[in-house]
């Protein structure tokens, strides 16, 4: 589910807290995988107030964990910059075919904004990204589902014709390489703990124990 927000397709409020999703549900556990990242294609500019909106949903001494891509760099050494180039490419096309890109989110500012919404963060893993041929040509694919959408069609023959050029750059990258892949990046995964709740007697004066 991308879309956390108290809104109807119009945008405008669905009026109370009794039509927000999940509205009264809590969990032990709520797994958000890769929901940042998704978010800016159904409820963009909402990215800091998910893990608040999670939160409500947590019960105490539950926990929350956080699934993402870490953002692909601009540019890369060596042959580890065709993964760049596929992204900025495949980003390309499903902008000119006038829909949204994902957006990834760093793992500092998912730690900073779990923290943020009163979560003890407690452990984060990250996870290498090796990409094959075939995962490669999975995201030209994506590219070029967008192509009969552009407003030119000599401009979505142009951009064909690099996304051709591309798949046939990676296949000679992949098969030179040792391991048959093309390192570059990684995912993660960030766990945060909700505080348990203050015990009925904490605060009280010490002639009303």
């Amino acid at each position: 589910i991308g879309n956390w927000q108290n809104t109807n397709d119009n945008g405008n409020d669905n009026g109370g807290e009794e039509f927000e999703l999940c509205h009264g549900e809590m969990y032990d556990t709520i797994l958000a995988d890769y929901l940042v990242g998704a978010m800016d294609g159904f409820s963009p500019y909402y990215q800091d107030q998910i893990f608040p909106r999670l939160v409500k949903h947590l019960k105490p001494g539950g926990l929350l964990h956080v699934v993402g891509l870490n953002p692909i760099p601009d540019s890369a050494p060596n042959d580890a910059n065709i993964i760049c180039k596929m992204t900025k490419l495949r980003d390309a096309c499903i902008l000119l075919a006038g829909h949204r890109c994902y957006r990834e989110y760093p793992i500092d500012w998912i730690e900073r904004h779990l923290e943020k919404a009163g979560l003890e963060v407690i452990h984060s893993s990250k996870f290498p990204i090796l990409y094959s041929h075939a995962a490669i040509v999975r995201q030209l694919n994506v590219a070029r589902s967008k192509l009969s959408l552009f407003p030119s069609k000599a401009l979505a023959r142009e951009m064909g014709q690099a996304i051709d050029a591309l798949e046939e750059e990676s296949k000679v990258a992949t098969d030179k390489s040792s391991t048959g892949r093309l390192k570059l990046g990684f995912d993660y995964v960030v766990s945060a703990r909700m505080p348990m709740e203050k015990s009925v007697n904490e605060g009280k004066p010490k002639d009303e124990l």
